[in-house]
């Protein structure tokens, strides 16, 4: 395990940049700019988990006051995939992901937490009638913010009817079960 967890300039990008940059207002800006991240100046190589998480926190509140912080969480990572997926690679991804499929998706979301961070740790196992995700940190305060990037990502990948429940979380690990339906191929009609 490293020393410090840190959270890399391209998970910064990927939600504040090109996911959230537009609809964040100057106040929401200068809140972020007092905690460390000042978007009008090049991205820190990385990030200590903690000053992200502030981030996550500033950004949840200023674009969803209204709701619940566990549901402002959650949009936040359906945010954070939907940035990763204007990426270059997260372009690739979204066009292979339909053809290999919901399990494949869930069987990569290690190696995608792992390039945004230096100490994501996922194991997956598979039952007839679900998946249980287990993740050593949730990035957030919120286990619905790796929630909602797990629904978005199963979506992308071509399930239909996503549920992703916490089964169990002690504050930082979480297991995550996720359960979705197949989404229906027609077959081709012999003419």
């Amino acid at each position: 395990m490293p020393a410090e967890k840190r959270v890399f300039a391209s998970a910064i990008e990927a939600l504040f940049v090109r996911e959230l940059g537009a609809n964040l207002t100057p106040f929401a800006r200068r809140r972020l700019r007092e905690v460390g991240l000042d978007l009008e100046h090049p991205l820190d190589v990385s990030y200590p988990l903690e000053q992200w998480k502030d981030f996550v926190r500033i950004g949840a509140e200023s674009l969803y006051s209204h709701l619940p912080p566990e549901q402002a969480h959650w949009w936040m990572g359906i945010h954070f995939m939907e940035g990763h997926l204007l990426a270059s690679t997260g372009r690739v991804l979204s066009e292979l992901a339909p053809a290999l499929g919901p399990r494949w998706m869930l069987e990569r979301l290690g190696q995608d937490l792992r390039s945004f961070n230096n100490f994501s740790e996922v194991r997956l196992e598979h039952t007839p009638r679900h998946s249980e995700l287990w993740v050593n940190d949730v990035l957030d305060a919120h286990p619905s913010f790796v929630a909602g990037f797990i629904l978005r990502a199963q979506q992308v990948a071509g399930a239909r009817n996503v549920h992703v429940d916490v089964w169990s979380f002690d504050g930082t690990a979480c297991t995550f079960l996720v359960r979705w339906r197949e989404a229906t191929i027609p077959q081709a009609v012999n003419g």
